[in-house]
C-alpha cells in the first residue's frame, strides 16, 4: 500500500513538473499558442499547491488534490497581491518565476518518492 501511494506521488510529480517546464517555455516564449492559456490555468490550479501539501500525510488523494487547488489559488492570489502592492505587474514574469520555484519541491518528491529512496 504504502509503495503503490509512493509510486502515486512520483508520477503526479512528474506530470506536474511538465506541466510547469511546458508553462515556462509557453510563457518565456511570448507566443500566442493556443495551448498557452490551459497551460497556465492547470499549472496556477494544481502544481503550486500539490507541491506543499504533499508533504503532509494526508490519507485521501482527494483531500489532497482538493487541498492543492486551494493553496494554489492562495499562491495566485498572494503572488498577484505583491505584484499590484510593489507596482510591478508582470505576470509572465511571476508565472515563469513561480514555475521555476515549484519545480524544486517537485523533484525532491520524485526523488523521496523513488524505490529505495531517502524518505
Amino acid at each position: 500500500m504504502v509503495e503503490q501511494q509512493l509510486r502515486i506521488r512520483r508520477y503526479t510529480a512528474y506530470g506536474l513538473l511538465a506541466v510547469c517546464l511546458v508553462t515556462i517555455v509557453l510563457v518565456w516564449s511570448g507566443s500566442g499558442f493556443p495551448l498557452r492559456p490551459p497551460a497556465v490555468l492547470v499549472f496556477v490550479l494544481t502544481a503550486p499547491g500539490w507541491a506543499l501539501i504533499s508533504y503532509v500525510n494526508v490519507r485521501h488523494l482527494s483531500v489532497t488534490w482538493i487541498s492543492a487547488v486551494g493553496i494554489s489559488l492562495a499562491i495566485a492570489l498572494i503572488v498577484a497581491q505583491v505584484l499590484v502592492l510593489t507596482h510591478t505587474w508582470h505576470p509572465e514574469a511571476a508565472i515563469v518565476v513561480l514555475a521555476s520555484v515549484t519545480t524544486i519541491p517537485l523533484v525532491h518528491h520524485v526523488l523521496r518518492s523513488r524505490p529505495g529512496g531517502a524518505r
